[in-house]
Formats: structure tokens, sequence, C-alpha cells
């Protein structure tokens, strides 16, 4: 296969894997519009976010402001009972229904709609009134043609993206008292993070997230076995083992084994990294963004690698070598560095993988040093052997200049 057709092949498999990659980020079918978008409330109240939640034919409802990092909240109970109580409630401290701040409204007896505050301090809670932990500017509710909504503006305590918020729905007695909710279905389902910047509300159902947790742990392996280890190993390897006289030609055997190892786990890691990251890489932080991107530059360069080295790679005698060289080693040191820096991108995503980071630092660290002597060994070997080489040429020279006649 001539150089024409091999670079022809490797370009056409370029342009095939970049289209593969790019068709199931765009080409999948958008969302459609959400029933919350088109209620119109009797006040004529707009909002300029809502969502549909999961479970309890509830929407939540917001504006929020980002000058005075307060917002404005209704949530929308369909099929409401005039029996029944509703609550909607940030959590600022952690994910259930302990420490949650409550809104809740309710039909009483006289029918009319109480609305008012209750901190929960405990699961076995009658949800009595009280102050919350952030400042509350305003609490109402309204009950009309089977629809309760909870109003409320307030204070956010903290950052609006990924707050965990729950909602419940319980029964009212005749004297207004506010029974517990059911502790099985859809009321122990009802409870997630809502991101007030993008508009997107994440379901917390515990099956799902006990997934999702192992996909991403697996995902972090593979890819730390793979681009973060081997692959800094096979370059070490092929760059000091050859060095080695008595190796032959077994350094090269063992870089490329170590690095199609790399390559093969480190592209299982990756695409469990774009299944998990869904079907838009735009549905992702910003930082998770920037994560996957740079995954994508990593899989596509190791990719070009790969391939350039089964079709394009010249015999070391050939005049073209050095142009393979260099490409060899800038694709291959960049797609390593890339891979060391967003292995730990991956991990400052969650502060739960904080001892997975320190160990990789220290494996890394590891790594470092081991090429630092290795690198400190070939220099000495390789100043060394020129010095013995330029005395064995003086030798040689001093030899060629004696005179005939003082040869004996």
């Amino acid at each position: 296969m001539n150089s024409f057709r091999k670079l022809s092949l490797i370009s056409a498999l370029f342009h095939t894997l970049i289209i593969l990659l790019i068709i199931p980020v765009t080409s999948q079918p958008q969302p459609q519009p959400q029933a919350c978008e088109s209620y119109r409330f009797p006040n004529s109240t707009i909002f300029l976010a809502c969502n549909d939640l999961p479970v309890l034919d509830s929407s939540l409802h917001w504006t929020y402001h980002s000058s005075s990092n307060s917002i404005d909240v209704a949530f929308k109970k369909n099929n409401a009972n005039h029996k029944r109580w509703i609550a909607w409630a940030i959590n600022p401290t952690s994910t259930g229904m302990v420490g949650s701040q409550a809104f809740v409204a309710f039909q009483k007896y006289d029918g009319t709609v109480a609305a008012y505050t209750s901190p929960i301090t405990s699961y076995g809670t009658t949800l009595e009134e009280g102050s919350l932990s952030f400042e509350v500017h305003e609490v109402s509710a309204s009950f009309e043609d089977g629809t309760m909504i909870l109003y409320a503006s307030f204070q956010l305590p903290g950052n609006p993206k990924l707050v965990n918020h729950v909602w419940q729905e319980g029964l009212v007695s005749d004297d207004d008292s506010r029974l517990s909710h059911a502790l099985s279905g859809d009321n122990f389902k009802s409870f997630g993070r809502v991101d007030f910047l993008t508009g997107k509300v994440f379901d917390r159902d515990p099956h799902k997230q006990n997934s999702k947790i192992l996909l991403r742990k697996v995902h972090g392996i593979l890819n730390g076995i793979g681009w973060g280890i081997l692959m800094p190993t096979g370059a070490i390897m092929g760059r000091y083992l050859k060095q080695l006289e008595a190796t032959g030609s077994t350094w090269f055997r063992l870089h490329r084994a170590c690095q199609i190892h790399a390559y093969i786990i480190g592209t299982v890691g990756f695409t469990l990294g774009i299944f998990m990251s869904g079907p838009s890489l735009s549905s992702l932080s910003p930082y998770g963004f920037v994560h996957a991107s740079i995954g994508i530059a990593v899989f596509v360069s190791a990719t070009v690698q790969v391939l350039a080295a089964i079709f394009l790679r010249p015999d070391k005698h050939h005049k073209a070598r050095i142009f393979w060289n260099i490409f060899h080693y800038v694709v291959g040191y960049g797609v390593i560095f890339l891979s060391v820096f967003n292995m730990f991108r991956g991990f400052s995503l969650s502060k739960s993988y904080h001892s997975w980071k320190n160990a990789y630092f220290g494996v890394i660290v590891s790594l470092g040093c081991v090429a630092l002597i290795l690198e400190a060994i070939t220099w000495f070997f390789f100043c060394k052997r020129r010095n013995k080489k330029e005395m064995n040429l003086k030798e040689t020279s001093a030899d060629d200049n004696i005179p005939p006649q003082e040869i004996v």
C-alpha cells in the first residue's frame, strides 16, 4: 500500500470517527415542552422557569433574581383534595426530609386556605408553624378547581445550583391537624435536586442513583488505569528501555503491548463517560462539559495515533522517519498530559472522590520519580558512551597520523 493510499485511508477513518462522535450528540430528539409551561396562574403571575416533578402530580415554577440571590416560587399540586395538605421544601444541609425548610398549605375546616413555614427537625413532625433558617419575604396559597398552589418568596441560603428539595402531601384531620404522609410509593420518591439557574430538576431515585454512582466509579477506574496509568507507563518503557542494548526489540513489544491495553481499557471508560453524559453535552454543568470535551479530545488523538502507527509508520531508515517521530512524540505526550490533567478534573467533580484523587496523585508522583531517575541514568550512560566514542576516535586519528618509518 503506497503512502497516498495510506493517507487517504487514515483520513477517511478519522473523519468517520468524528462523525460517529458528533451524531449521538447532535441527532438526539429535542425534549418535548413540559405541561407546566402552558399553565396560566389565576393572578396572572409569570414565572420564568418551571419543571414537571416526577411524582405526586406536581410542578414547580420559579423566577430567580440573581442580583439579590432571592427567588419567587410556586408549587402547584394537581388533583388536590380539600382534606389533604401539600408542602414544598428546600434542604440546605442534606438530601432528605430532616433539616428541610418547608412551606405548607392546606384548606381549613372553615374553607379558608392556610399557608405558613415549618422547619422539619424530625421524621415524626406534625408540620408545626415556625421560622425557617433563611429570610422569607412572603408565603401564600390558593385552592381552586382541584388545583392547590403554594406561593413563596424567600432569600436563598446558598448557591442556586443543585439545591436539595422535597415535596409532599398528606391527610388533614377534622380539627385541622396535619397527619403524617404515606411512607411508601410516590411519597417515598418525592425528593431531588433543582438547578434554579438552568431550570433543570434532577431525579434522586435511590436505585437510579446507585446505578449512576456505580457507572461513575467504573468510568473513573477504567480511565485511571488506561489513560492515567498504563499510557504514561508505556511511554516510560518506550523512552528508557530501548536505551538498554540487551533488550533488543523487546522494549518495542512491551511499549506496544502497554499502549494497546491502555487504549482498549481507556476506550471502554470513555464510552461509559459518553453514555453517562446523556443525549447532549449541553446538559452538563460547565465543569462537566470541559471534562467531557477534554475526554473526547484525548480519545480522538489517541485513535489517530493508533491508526497512524498501523498505516503510516515508515521504516526506521526511511527519510520521512523524522517526521513520524515528531508526530508520534507530540501527539503521544499530548495525550498523556491531557489524560492526567483530565483525571484530576474528574476527581474534582465530587468531594466523595477526594481519596481517589490523593491515591492517583501518589501514583503519578511515583511514575514521575521513576522517569526522572531513568532520565538521569540514561543521560549518564549517554555521556559515558559519547566520551568513550570520542576517545576511540582520537586514538584512531592518532594511529592514522604515525609516520610509516616509525611503525615496526
